[in-house]
């Protein structure tokens, strides 16, 4: 009876032990930081399978949507590459951080000098000095930095990497990217800005290397702001298939995760840097130009769950260092979006409107057309700010050489078929009118200005104040880009 008794006893005790071994063991795997993954497509407008887009199927991006929150009204804050880029990375509005344009910056194939305050890659355009970035702030507590496809930011000095790969569109190439980074990063936890080259311009330089991603020209959806024509269907669907291939990019980078068993303790953010590659889109104010999906996914992040929060591309940053419990910089303009992620009753954040802008896509005077924007959820107003000024589309936007661009001239050729997408494309050109207002409910197009409708009034009025009242408390006080505050360089 003795022995059965110190038997008990000590199995008791080992018992005891293991638990408390395996409670150490959870411990320190809850307290692992986590790992954070930005991918971010370049060009991507609201086209996902997850939201409804007819002819196209993205069911890695559509599966992650599923494991996490999908956002309907997801906004960046301006319609061009590096200024968009600049402002996820800071937190900030364009005219606030000062990279207002698209910049010429160092190619990710550059050596690290490059990269540093001896760059002889350095526009004079670019945000100012006293401004922390997110790579910045990550590096300073301890995360691993990488990035793929592109650079575009400014000054390079100011958004850090520990590594970088020029890889652009391949799925194979992004798991052995993505691989690498993982095994550079060691035990340091880590921050991936996965960029995708795909759906920018040139489509082909895609899709005839993946042929297998066009769909069916005649099942996909044309925008309602462009011409369904024949021409116009067999550009989107190389849009569309562009589309379909970044959606095979980010699977390659999520099973990648997975199959390093970090996909668990790693929070996925999906998105675009600004809306698809088309006039009236790309570079201009309009909600095609500044709509993209939006999808979080990773711990403690709802499942399943889709939010029709106003939210913009400056909640990105304060909402991943709220993540990490790190603190967040005074400079930042956006809202931690940590409530809406993990709380099931929580459906809104702390602000009524979204804002965007657009100052110049490129340096040349003639591509400055600066505009601002607010959204409340269902009506659109947009400020042309100089609206009497001569403008010339982008190249990317129009032309066929070097950039396979089929759809000005599609438009164009539609002119007796199209008059009123005709006409659209025609205003871009030759002056826009000072205020735009837009029912997105009843024309999700944006086909009618309603703005000096006797009937939405006080609703224009409302949002007029509201813009108004958002520039000056965001210091936006320049309507000539020209007249931005630049940064100073300190080399």
């Amino acid at each position: 009876m003795i022995h059965t008794y110190i038997y008990r006893i000590l199995f008791v005790s080992m018992l005891f032990q293991c638990n408390t071994l395996t409670a150490q063991v959870e411990s320190k795997k809850e307290k692992k930081p986590l790992n954070i993954v930005l991918i971010l497509t370049d060009d991507q407008g609201y086209h996902l399978s997850a939201v409804g887009t007819k002819g196209i199927s993205t069911p890695n991006i559509d599966d992650l949507a599923k494991e996490g929150t999908l956002f309907t009204n997801s906004f960046a804050v301006v319609p061009s590459c590096s200024p968009s880029r600049s402002s996820i990375m800071t937190g900030m509005y364009p005219h606030a951080n000062g990279h207002w344009r698209n910049t010429i910056t160092p190619q990710l194939s550059d050596p690290d000098s490059e990269f540093g305050r001896n760059s002889k890659t350095v526009d004079k355009v670019g945000i100012h000095e006293f401004i922390q970035t997110l790579p910045e702030v990550l590096q300073e507590n301890g995360y691993f930095t990488a990035i793929t496809q592109k650079f575009h930011m400014s000054p390079p000095w100011k958004f850090p990497y520990n590594a970088r790969n020029p890889v652009q569109n391949d799925p194979k190439q992004f798991k052995t990217a993505i691989s690498n980074f993982i095994e550079d990063a060691g035990d340091k936890p880590f921050f991936f800005q996965a960029n995708i080259a795909p759906p920018h311009r040139n489509f082909d330089h895609h899709i005839d290397e993946f042929p297998e991603y066009l769909p069916d020209a005649s099942a996909i959806e044309v925008p309602k702001y462009l011409a369904d024509t024949p021409a116009m269907r067999k550009d989107l669907a190389k849009y569309y298939g562009s589309v379909q291939l970044a959606d095979a990019c980010a699977g390659a980078i999520i099973e990648t995760l997975r199959s390093k068993g970090l996909l668990e303790n790693t929070l996925i953010i999906y998105t675009s840097d600004q809306g698809e590659p088309y006039h009236r889109a790309k570079a201009s104010p309009y909600n095609a130009g500044l709509h993209v999906p939006f999808i979080a996914s990773g711990p403690n992040v709802l499942k399943d769950k889709v939010s029709d929060a106003l939210i913009s591309h400056i909640d990105i940053m304060p909402t991943i260092l709220d993540y990490l419990k790190i603190s967040i910089p005074e400079t930042v303009q956006g809202h931690s979006l940590k409530p809406l992620f993990t709380d099931s009753t929580e459906n809104t954040v702390d602000r009524s409107y979204v804002f965007g802008e657009h100052n110049s896509h490129g340096p040349i005077r003639k591509e400055q057309y600066p505009s601002r924007m607010v959204f409340d959820g269902r009506y659109y107003y947009i400020q042309n700010l100089i609206h009497e000024k001569d403008y010339e589309l982008p190249a990317d936007l129009r032309e066929d050489k070097d950039w396979g661009n089929h759809s000005y001239q599609a438009t164009l050729d539609a002119k007796e078929t199209h008059p009123v997408e005709y006409n659209l494309l025609k205003q871009l050109e030759s002056g826009r009118p000072f205020e735009e207002l837009y029912d997105m409910e009843n024309d999700p197009g944006q086909l009618h200005n309603l703005a000096g409708s006797e009937k939405l009034k006080s609703k224009q009025q409302e949002l007029k104040t509201a813009l108004e009242n958002w520039r000056k408390a965001t210091g936006d006080i320049a309507d000539d880009p020209l007249d931005i505050k630049t940064r100073q360089i300190k080399k």
